[in-house]
């Protein structure tokens, strides 16, 4: 045994500390004693009337102090019941903080959620529509397809005009060629005759009445 159960048996017997224990062991020894002697009538009555007395102080202070463990146990079931109620009450402050912090972190998301709309909404508003958009992008397409085509013609062209070209620098290199053997032939004619012609500027020739076929005679 513990030196407080101890101490809390002895509270308990002894009261708040008024000789509880010390007058229940007087009026056992007095008890023992008025059984053990020998009074005469008047003494011995006189002493058990000072017995009954001390009995019923004994038992006046016994019903006080179970009157004060009556009302301590009341009182330890009212402390247990408001323990319970202020657990319980613990347990659904918790859980409402809970379900507020999900409220917060919701409603965050909410405001988070709303201004990223508004700056989309003032993006979109600075941005035309997409009507707008589609038919801008489908006039550059049918415009480009055009370029597109225009470059493709003219490709053609240019592809023509090379061809034009090259036949035209082919039959002037022929042109060229002919006419460079055109210039020797014609080189080569030339001095042929000139061999045949009479060089006038020489002495004149002499010339015969036989060659002349005229008569001397």
């Amino acid at each position: 045994m513990g030196d407080e159960e101890i101490i809390r048996r002895r509270l308990m017997i002894d009261g708040d500390g008024t000789g509880d224990a010390r007058l229940m062991m007087m009026f056992m020894k007095q008890f023992i004693k008025w059984c053990s002697t020998d009074d005469t009538p008047q003494e011995s009555q006189n002493q058990y009337d000072r017995l009954l007395t001390q009995l019923a102080t004994i038992e006046h202070s016994s019903l006080k102090w179970k009157s004060i463990v009556d009302m301590n146990n009341e009182e330890i079931k009212n402390y247990e019941l408001l323990r319970e109620e202020t657990s319980t009450n613990v347990e659904k402050a918790c859980t409402a903080i809970e379900e507020a912090k999900q409220e917060l972190e919701e409603a965050r998301q909410v405001r988070r959620n709303r201004l990223e709309y508004d700056a989309l909404a003032r993006l979109i508003k600075e941005h035309p529509p997409r009507s707008d958009t589609a038919n801008k992008l489908a006039h550059l397409t049918q415009h480009l397809h055009a370029l597109k085509s225009k470059r493709d013609q003219l490709e053609e062209k240019i592809s023509l005009r090379q061809k034009q070209l090259h036949v035209l620098v082919t039959s002037l290199h022929q042109l060229k060629q002919t006419l460079a053997d055109d210039s020797i032939t014609s080189a080569s004619d030339d001095l042929c005759v000139i061999d045949e012609v009479i060089d006038l500027t020489g002495p004149a020739p002499t010339v015969t009445l036989s060659d002349s076929g005229m008569d001397t005679a």
